[in-house]
């Protein structure tokens, strides 16, 4: 399990890259200026402002984890309780009050104060998901997409325990791709089989790709060559480090078969591992063989990694070495180790680059290092719904596009929502996260400072 270092190559240009520096802060005040203006959603504000105060995490995943996931009311009306004592004072004051209150009456009507209590939480994130029922997702998808706006449709569910809701969340994908109004699906392929061995790697691919071939069918029925239509696209998702090489090992076997030659897809790397580069390099020297070969070219989203937690655990559990890389610092670094070798003309007719996340430094670094050389067309830079609108905007005035990455999840099954949901809350309230500073960085000087010296660090390791 343990990690190895991340590899080198000769041809990967640092000083090329830590020239653009003064640029890319620069650029960065330039995008704070012009986001300072777009006006701020109230509910990505508030949330906000719940994440600054000190009881802000512990209380909003206290909320989502003990009031909003149990089926029992009365454990919920327990925990809500425990937790409005501890109320942020930021909320306006009616909410405020609301959980006050709600947490002296819901032991004695849980039925009456707890979907209220689930409402007012659904208010203050609801900006963060898409409701996935019919009447709602169609209007919800056209309000979203604009000009310049695209959509990468998740469809979120349950941990998948087994083959009942692995073939249902596949099934769910499958109805999502049908859709006129969606182009653009994420599906993880730990969530398309049930658990496998790890003893059994091979017969786990096939199986996965026996599985996920009918929705790359489906994906590629859409080309018409003699209107212009393009396929639609899958891109592929992992969240554990031990799902790297298989679904790097499922994405290559699926794109091999000779039906797909001529389909676009994509898959996800996450740069807190060590293992990124050396796999991004794999992938470019299939890729390569493919597009050789009169195959289309695939696309690789870069991001950090937002599973670290879980990969603690299980390091720990385990007693195995840590997956990830030790520190914030160097995964930043990482993260731009990976950029830095794949924005080059020679590998980006092979390979198209999507930048993802919400760091402006990094999204700053990774376009103006693709105007440098040349390769504007094979960059997409992608951003989560809801988080940082106004940086958004500002971004996506100077790069062209933004490609939104979109998780739907029917009313049902809010709880389902969850994980992703902690995940979003913990990077909102971890100083070590650029999210943390989001509203305040063209105010704060303190915190402009903070995130320009980690960018400077993570620059002067890229070689190391």
């Amino acid at each position: 399990m343990n990690a190895g270092p991340a590899p080198r190559t000769a041809d990967v240009d640092v000083p090329q890259a830590r020239a653009l520096a003064a640029e890319t802060i620069a650029l960065v005040r330039h995008w704070l200026t012009e986001a300072s203006k777009v006006p701020v959603d109230a509910s990505a504000q508030q949330l906000a402002g719940v994440l600054k105060d000190p009881n802000g995490l512990d209380f909003t995943v206290g909320f989502v984890d003990g009031v909003v996931r149990p089926e029992d009311l009365n454990v919920a009306a327990r925990n809500l309780a425990a937790l409005a004592p501890k109320v942020p004072a930021f909320l306006p004051w009616y909410m405020r009050s609301a959980v006050q209150l709600g947490g002296t009456m819901a032991p004695v009507l849980p039925q009456v104060v707890i979907p209220i209590a689930r409402r007012v939480l659904r208010e203050m994130v609801g900006h963060l998901i898409v409701d996935a029922t019919d009447a709602k997702l169609g209007p919800a998808i056209a309000k979203i997409r604009k000009d310049g706006i695209k959509l990468n449709v998740n469809l979120l569910g349950e941990a998948v325990l087994g083959e009942h809701e692995a073939s249902r969340r596949l099934e769910g994908t499958h109805t999502l791709l049908a859709r006129p109004d969606v182009d653009y699906v994420s599906i993880k392929v730990s969530s398309t089989v049930a658990p496998h061995s790890a003893w059994a790697f091979d017969e786990a691919v096939e199986h996965v790709v026996e599985k996920l071939t009918p929705l790359f069918t489906r994906a590629a029925s859409f080309a018409n060559p003699s209107t212009g239509q393009k396929a639609k696209f899958i891109n592929l998702d992992m969240e554990e480090y031990k799902d790297l090489d298989m679904t790097i090992a499922v994405f290559t076997r699926i794109l091999d078969k000779p039906e797909f030659k001529d389909l676009e897809a994509g898959i996800v790397l996450q740069a807190y591992l060590p293992d990124a580069l050396s796999a991004m390099i794999r992938l470019q020297d299939w890729a390569a063989e493919r597009r050789a070969n009169g195959g289309a070219a695939i696309k690789v989203r870069v991001v950090k990694g937002a599973n670290l937690p879980m990969e603690q655990v299980e390091s720990s559990l385990h007693d195995w070495p840590l997956a990830t890389w030790h520190t914030k610092q160097d995964s930043d670094t990482n993260y731009k180790r990976v950029i830095n070798y794949s924005l080059h003309p020679d590998r980006i007719k092979n390979i198209r680059i999507g930048v993802a996340g919400h760091n402006l430094f990094d999204i700053a670094f990774a376009w103006l290092l693709a105007k440098q050389r040349g390769v504007e067309s094979g960059i997409e830079f992608e951003m989560l719904l809801g988080m940082a609108q106004g940086q958004a905007e500002a971004v996506k005035k100077d790069v062209g596009s933004l490609l939104l990455y979109t998780p739907v999840v029917h009313p049902a099954e809010f709880d389902v929502a969850i994980a992703y949901l902690i995940r979003r809350l913990e990077e909102g309230a971890s100083q070590d996260n650029f999210m943390s500073a989001v509203f305040e960085l063209s105010e704060n000087e303190v915190l402009f400072e903070r995130e320009k010296q980690r960018f400077l660090a993570s620059l002067d390791t890229l070689d190391d």
